[in-house]
C-alpha cells in the first residue's frame, strides 16, 4: 500500500510537458494568417499581369500541364515563353519551382487567376507564421509579457503589412519569391533547432527545404551566411555545431549550381542583349558613376523600408537617373548604408539584436544589390521581400524593447504602443490602397506613369496599352481621342530614350492609324522617316510593302530615295537597309534612273565593284549623259 502512495506521489511531482507551440499561440496565428486574406482578398478577382505572360499564360512547358514539369526542372526559366534558351538577362534565370506549380494548377484547371491568387494569399499568411515561430525560438519571452507586445509578434505583423511587399502577392509571378523565403526560413529554423536538440533528422529537413528554397529562387543561397550569423548571435553553441549545420547546406548549394548549371548551360552568363537599353541600365555609363547610381539606388531601398512612398514596379530607365559621386544624393546614400554596416559590425561582439537584423538586411540584399554582378534592373520593389525580414525585426525590438529605455516614465507606459501602432496603421492603409493597382495591366500602366514619369519602359507601356484599344474601337472619334492620348506617352518615351525600339514600333502603328483615318501619306512618310533616323523597325517595313501596292508611285519613291540613299546610305552607313529600301522603290519603277543610280554608289561604297558595274551600264543604257554615272564611272572602272 505504502509502495503504491509513493509511486502515485512520483507521478504528481513529475513536471508536465510544456504545452506545442501553435495551441499555446493559435490567436496571434490567426489574426497574422487572417490578416493576409483581408488585405489581400481583392486580389481574387484580379487578372494575369506583367510576367504573368512568361511564367504562365504564354509558356508552352506550363501549359503541358504534369507533362511539361520534366521539361521546366531541365531547362532555363525562359525556354518554354521563349520556344528556345537565350541569354536575355545576366546570368540566366533558373527558378523551376514556382514554374511547377503553375504547371499543376494548369493541369487542374488551365487558366483560372483567382484560384493562382488565392494561393499567393495562402503562401504569404504562411510566410508570417513561419517568420512568427523562427522568432519565437530566437526571442524568449518572460510568461508576464503580453502576446501582442512580443518582438515576434510585432515583426511578423510589420512583415504581413509591409506595402513594399504588394508586388509579389498580387502579382502571380511573385510566387518565386514567397516560396524561396519560405523554404528559407524554414531552412534557418530547422538548422537552429539542429543546434539546440542535436538531432540529425533536423540537418535532413533543413536541407532539403534549402534545395527546395534555390529551386524557388537564387538568393536562397545568401543563407549560408545568414545561418551561421543567427546560430552566433541567438545561441551560445560553439563553432563545431555551427560548422556542422552549414556543411550538408554547403553541399546543397554545390549539387543545385550543378543542376543550374545543366540546365542553363553555364554557369554565369552574361546576357546576348546587353546592348538594349531596357536589359542594361549603365548601357554607355562610365564605372564611377555606374557605382554612384548603384549607391544612389541602395538609399532609395533604405528609404521605401521606412517610408515605402510613392510605389511603382517600374524602375526602368530612366525612373533612377544616372548620377555622380559630387551628387548630394549618392553621397547621403553611402553615408547612411556605411553607418549601417559599420554599426552592425561593432556589435557583433556584445551579440546586439540590431546587428542580426542590419546583417541580415545587407546580407539578403547583397546578391540583387548589383554590387556584385548586374541583375538586368538598377532596383525592384520586389528585390527587399526576403531583405524586408531584418527591417521588420528591427523596428519590432526597437519599439518594444529599445524605446521605452528612452522615453520618459510617462511616456514609456504608453508611447512605444502609440507610436508602433502608428506605423502599422500607416502601413496598412499605403498596403490596401496599393493593392488596386494590380488588378490588370491598364491600372498598373496607369499607375506606373503616376510614379515613373521619366521611366521610358513605363510610358511606352501606357501607350501601347492605349493604342491597342484604340485597334478594338470601332467609333472613329473615340479612337482617335486613345490614339491621342497614347501619343502623349510615346513621344515622352522617346524623349527620353530616342531609340527605343518598342516606342518607336508603337509610334510607327499610331502614324499609321492617323494614316487610316485621315489618308494623309505624306505625314506618314514623313513620321516614318523620322523614326528610321533612330532605329529600324520591322512593323515599318512590312507596312511600306502595303502602301506600295495602293500609294502614288512617285511619293512613294521620293521616299524611298530619301531614306534609302541620303538616311542610311550616306548618313548613317547602314547598307543592307539601304539596299533593302531602294530595292522597294524599284520594285515600283524597275528602271526609275534616281533609284539605279543610288544603289550603283551604295554597291561602290559597299565595294561591291561588279554590282556597280552591272548598274553602270544599266544606267547608260537609260541616260548616257547622267551626271551621276560620269561621277563615279571612273572610279568603279579603275577598282580592283
Amino acid at each position: 500500500m505504502s509502495k503504491n502512495k509513493t509511486k502515485a506521489k512520483k507521478l504528481k511531482s513529475k513536471p508536465k510537458s510544456p504545452p506545442s507551440f501553435w495551441p499555446n499561440n493559435w490567436l496571434p496565428a490567426l489574426i497574422l494568417f487572417g490578416l493576409s486574406f483581408f488585405l489581400y482578398f481583392q486580389t481574387f478577382s484580379f487578372d494575369y499581369v506583367l510576367d504573368d505572360t512568361i511564367v504562365i499564360t504564354e509558356n508552352n512547358y506550363v501549359q503541358q500541364g504534369w507533362d511539361g514539369i520534366g521539361k521546366i526542372f531541365s531547362t532555363e526559366s525562359f525556354t518554354g515563353f521563349l520556344g528556345e534558351q537565350k541569354n536575355l538577362i545576366a546570368g540566366s534565370r533558373y527558378r523551376p519551382l514556382s514554374l511547377a506549380t503553375f504547371a499543376i494548377e494548369y493541369a487542374l484547371y488551365e487558366f483560372k487567376p483567382r484560384n493562382s491568387h488565392i494561393i499567393n494569399v495562402l503562401l504569404y499568411g504562411l510566410t508570417a507564421l513561419i517568420l512568427f515561430r523562427l522568432l519565437s525560438v530566437f526571442f524568449k519571452q518572460k510568461k508576464s509579457t503580453k502576446w501582442y507586445w512580443t518582438v515576434p509578434f510585432l515583426a511578423s505583423l510589420l512583415f504581413i503589412l509591409h506595402p513594399l511587399h504588394t508586388e509579389v502577392v498580387a502579382n502571380i509571378k511573385g510566387r518565386d519569391e514567397i516560396l524561396a523565403l519560405i523554404f528559407s526560413l524554414g531552412t534557418l529554423f530547422y538548422s537552429f533547432r539542429y543546434i539546440q536538440k542535436k538531432r540529425w533528422v533536423f540537418l535532413i529537413i533543413s536541407s532539403l527545404l534549402f534545395f527546395l528554397a534555390l529551386l524557388a529562387k537564387e538568393n536562397s543561397i545568401t543563407f549560408l551566411a545568414v545561418i551561421p550569423l543567427s546560430i552566433y548571435i541567438f545561441s551560445k553553441n560553439h563553432l563545431r555545431s555551427t560548422v556542422t549545420s552549414i556543411l550538408p547546406l554547403l553541399g546543397i548549394a554545390f549539387l543545385y549550381i550543378w543542376i543550374r548549371a545543366s540546365a542553363t548551360g553555364s554557369l554565369f552568363s552574361s546576357p546576348d542583349n546587353s546592348n538594349l537599353i531596357m536589359n542594361n541600365h549603365f548601357l554607355g555609363v562610365g564605372f564611377w558613376d555606374k557605382y554612384a547610381t548603384i549607391m544612389y539606388s541602395l538609399g532609395l531601398y533604405v528609404k521605401l523600408l521606412f517610408f515605402p512612398h510613392p510605389l511603382t514596379h517600374d524602375y526602368y530607365p530612366y525612373h533612377i537617373p544616372i548620377l555622380g559621386w559630387l551628387d548630394w544624393r549618392v553621397q547621403l546614400s553611402t553615408l547612411i548604408n556605411l553607418a549601417l554596416l559599420v554599426f552592425a559590425i561593432l556589435g557583433l561582439k556584445k551579440k546586439k539584436v540590431i546587428s542580426w537584423a542590419i546583417l541580415y538586411y545587407f546580407i539578403t540584399l547583397s546578391i540583387v544589390s548589383n554590387l556584385l554582378f548586374f541583375v538586368g534592373a538598377i532596383m525592384n520593389e520586389r528585390f527587399l521581400y526576403m531583405p524586408s525580414v531584418g527591417f521588420c525585426v528591427l523596428l519590432a525590438y526597437l519599439s518594444r524593447v529599445k524605446l521605452p529605455l528612452i522615453l520618459s516614465p510617462k511616456l514609456k507606459l504608453i508611447g512605444p504602443y502609440i507610436l508602433t501602432g502608428l506605423i502599422l496603421i500607416a502601413f496598412g492603409i499605403k498596403t490596401i490602397s496599393r493593392i488596386p493597382a494590380w488588378e490588370n495591366e491598364m491600372t498598373l500602366n496607369r499607375a506606373a506613369v503616376k510614379v515613373s514619369k521619366n521611366s521610358a519602359r513605363a510610358n511606352q507601356f501606357m501607350g501601347y496599352a492605349l493604342y491597342r484599344q484604340g485597334l478594338e474601337v470601332q467609333d472613329a472619334q473615340q479612337q482617335k481621342a486613345l490614339f491621342d492620348e497614347s501619343t502623349t506617352y510615346i513621344d515622352k518615351a522617346l524623349s527620353i530614350i530616342s531609340y527605343y525600339q518598342d516606342a518607336i514600333t508603337t509610334k510607327a502603328g499610331l502614324l499609321a492609324g492617323y494614316y487610316q483615318q485621315n489618308g494623309d501619306l505624306n505625314t506618314l512618310l514623313q513620321g516614318f522617316y523620322n523614326l528610321l533616323q533612330y532605329n529600324h523597325v520591322s512593323f515599318i517595313d512590312e507596312y511600306l510593302e502595303y502602301l506600295n501596292r495602293r500609294s502614288p508611285q512617285q511619293t512613294m519613291i521620293e521616299f524611298y530615295h530619301k531614306t534609302g540613299f541620303e538616311l542610311f546610305t550616306e548618313k548613317q552607313k547602314k547598307y543592307p537597309l539601304a539596299e533593302k529600301y531602294l530595292n522597294y522603290g524599284l520594285q515600283l519603277d524597275p528602271n526609275n534612273l534616281t533609284l539605279l543610280e543610288d544603289k550603283m554608289i551604295l554597291y561602290y561604297q559597299m565595294g561591291n565593284l561588279q554590282n556597280a558595274r552591272i548598274l553602270v551600264q544599266t544606267i547608260a543604257g537609260l541616260n548616257p549623259d547622267s551626271p551621276r554615272l560620269k561621277q563615279y564611272l571612273p572610279l568603279i572602272q579603275g577598282g580592283n
